[in-house]
This record gives structure tokens, C-alpha cells and sequence, in this order.
């Protein structure tokens, strides 16, 4: 197989994230495609193909088959292929990885990556059920979601194992919430403090209500282009690096989650190492799983999160900034669309563009996603690195 060719990201936008009941799929995700196109200088006739990745169109707004291309027509883009692209939580950067390997390898030279979902739903049951069913196993409360189950596991595992207390869970959430006032696009803003995220309604111990992400609304849209192509039209932005994908081990232990073999495999395939990173964008749908995911991918020791939160490291402002969005817990989680929206954000930090949340000096970014539940593990984990190449 010939080497791959650069694939830039040339343009991107995310939409706010929320509540949008009266909004439809196409109504989200329109205006976030009109604008990624405007970033990129690009018009419809350069686009070659779209990617849409989105995971519960059909169980909760009951368009299960055509998604994209009901969407893309909405946008007024026609007549090429649309690929609507499933998988968890991973639905929106599984295609980036697969758009990715389609400019890579000379499919395309110019593609749209749509991220979208609209979780909101009159029937909340019917929402709690679409989020089961990326899972292999039946939920024990109707009225909240599967996965605070087994977070809530981890969280307490983790706490016996590196001394981690509730105290420390709630410092992650109150960091990402302070992130989240300098992104307008957030789905939660309001200040909180580290004693009230501790004084929040119990979910299920040690998580309360403050360290976990709510049900959200939203869409983002990347544009990528080859490097030859981006030069013909004179366009920039940063690389991928490297774009992976792995599938869970329904018996994996620490070290060999999902995560932390397709950190592995992304490191490997970028040539650059986890201390080469400026800042992360991580899968945190509650927030002890922010420190999990930064020790798997390499970032820190094991156990290591713990002190670098304590002393401020990865707020922004420090050494490795991470979830300067705000992150699954108050940036929002519109499943489908979150993976997008990270990879953009990622990219406007390395182009100095992140405005009230630029991380100084940035020069490789990190977005990692994970989803489902395939026993102890992740039934997907998808991860990237950005930065910049000789063109």
C-alpha cells in the first residue's frame, strides 16, 4: 500500500449545543455545514463526498436509513455519496476516520465530515432506551442511562485503587465547567463550585448529578482536503497525524482498553509521542472518566491524573490542557456530533484561533472518543492527532 497523502482540515464549525426540541436533525445541522464551508473558503461543487456520523436518528426521531442524504439536500448538497456512518458514541469520529482514509488514499479530494444528534425526546424513556442499546446489557433504571452504572463502578474501583476521593471528581467537573463559560457554544455555562458539584443530587455514588454530562442536541461539520488539493485552491489548517480505530475486548483490564490501544496504535502511526501533546480533547460523559482516559492514552502515569489535577495541569493554562471546551459534562454530548466537534476544536487551537479558550503554543492536539459497551470495555474507541507537516 502506497503511503498516505496529508489530509488537511481546512474548515470547521460547531453549533450550540442544547436542547432544541422544536429543531429537526437537518435544522441543527444545516447552518453548521453552511459554516464549516464559509471557514474553509470552500463551495459546494468542491465537496466529493460526506461523511455523516450519528447514532440514534432512528431509534429517538425515527430516520433510521437515509439521514444524511435527507440532510445534505436540506444544505443543497446533491448528487454525490453520503455514507451515514453508526457506531456509539464514536459515530462522529469514526467518520472522520473514514473520510480521513478516503482522502488519504486518493478516493476523494475533498470531503464534509457531518457529526449530528438530537437526543431530546417528549418521551424520556425513549431516549434512555436508544442509549441502552448501545450496550450489551439491559438497564436497571428506565429513567437514566446504562452507562452511569458502570462509571459509577469504575469510579469507586478507581478510587480504591489510587486514592482518588469524590472531592477530586468534582474538582474535574468544576475545571471543565470554568472551561465551558469561555465557549458560547456550550450546552451548560453557569459557574459551580467544587462544594456544590459535592452537594448535587446522587446519581448513583460517588457521581452526582454535576459530574455527569446531560442529555444534549447539537451538530458540527469539518471540511478535509489532500494537501495538493488544499494548495490548488489555497486553503491551510493542520494535519491528521493519525487516525485510528479499535473495538473492545469484552474482557479488557486497565492498559489494554480500547482507549488505550488505539492511543497506542495512533502514536505509533504518527511518529510523535504522548509528551509531544498541547492539549486533549477526551471522552468524559462523567467526569471521573476524564482521568482514565488521560492515563490510558499515555498522558500520565497510572494514578497519575489525580495530581495533575490537583496542581492544575490540565486547566487551561497548564502544561496539557484538557477538555477546554468544556467537555461531554458541560460542552454537552449530542452523541453523534461530539466526536466532530472536539476535532474542530482541536484544530482551531492549533491555528490560534480558539479565542477566549486558545491554549498558548499549541502545536499537537489529541481527540479521543470512546463508545458502547462490550463487557468490561468500550465496544469502540477512536483516536487523533493533529498538528502540522511540511507540506
Amino acid at each position: 500500500m502506497r503511503p498516505p497523502l496529508n489530509v488537511l482540515i481546512v474548515g470547521g464549525n460547531v453549533g450550540r449545543f442544547g436542547r432544541w426540541p422544536e429543531q429537526s436533525l437537518a435544522q441543527i445541522a444545516v447552518p453548521t455545514i453552511v459554516a464549516a464551508l464559509a471557514d474553509a473558503g470552500a463551495q459546494v461543487s468542491d465537496i466529493q463526498a460526506v461523511f455523516v456520523g450519528n447514532a440514534f436518528g432512528g431509534l429517538v426521531q425515527g430516520q433510521e436509513t437515509m439521514l444524511g442524504q435527507i440532510i445534505l439536500a436540506a444544505a443543497g448538497i446533491t448528487n454525490v455519496p453520503v455514507h451515514n456512518i453508526k457506531n456509539a458514541c464514536s459515530s462522529g469520529a469514526d467518520a472522520v476516520h473514514l473520510a480521513w482514509s478516503a482522502v488519504a488514499y486518493g478516493q476523494y479530494d475533498c470531503v464534509l465530515v457531518v457529526g449530528v444528534e438530537k437526543m431530546t425526546h417528549e418521551e424520556r424513556s425513549r431516549t434512555m432506551s436508544a442509549l441502552a442499546s448501545a450496550s450489551d446489557r439491559a438497564p436497571k433504571d428506565a429513567q437514566r442511562s446504562v452507562f452511569m452504572d458502570l462509571n459509577a463502578a469504575r469510579a469507586q474501583a478507581y478510587m480504591t485503587d489510587y486514592g482518588a476521593t469524590p472531592r477530586h471528581f468534582a474538582l474535574c467537573a468544576a475545571k471543565n465547567r470554568t472551561h465551558a463559560q469561555r465557549n458560547a457554544n456550550a450546552a451548560v455555562r453557569e459557574p459551580i463550585t467544587v462544594e456544590q458539584v459535592l452537594a448535587d443530587r446522587i446519581v448513583v455514588p460517588p457521581l452526582t448529578r454535576a459530574m455527569c454530562g446531560g442529555i444534549a442536541d447539537g451538530a458540527a461539520t469539518l471540511v478535509l482536503a489532500s494537501a495538493p488539493f488544499a494548495r490548488q485552491r489555497g486553503w491551510s489548517g493542520p494535519n491528521i497525524l493519525a487516525s485510528a480505530v479499535v473495538s473492545g475486548d469484552p474482557e479488557g483490564e486497565l492498559g489494554q482498553t480500547a482507549t488505550a490501544r488505539c492511543g497506542r496504535m495512533a502514536f505509533e502511526q504518527s511518529g510523535v509521542s504522548p509528551s509531544d501533546v498541547s492539549v486533549a480533547e477526551v471522552h468524559d460523559p462523567t467526569a471521573p472518566q476524564e482521568l482514565f482516559d488521560i492515563e490510558d492514552l499515555g498522558l500520565c502515569a497510572r494514578g497519575g491524573a489525580i495530581a495533575l489535577l490537583e496542581t492544575h495541569v490540565t486547566t487551561l493554562g497548564g502544561r496539557l490542557p484538557v477538555n477546554v471546551s468544556g467537555g461531554l459534562t458541560s460542552r454537552g454530548h449530542p452523541v453523534g456530533a461530539t466526536g466532530v466537534a472536539q476535532i474542530v476544536e482541536i484544530a482551531r487551537q492549533l491555528a490560534g484561533r480558539a479565542g477566549a479558550s486558545q491554549v498558548d503554543g499549541a502545536r499537537i492536539g489529541l481527540a479521543q472518543m470512546a463508545g458502547g459497551l462490550l463487557g468490561r470495555d468500550s465496544a469502540v474507541a477512536a483516536v487523533h492527532l493533529i498538528g502540522r507537516r511540511e507540506q
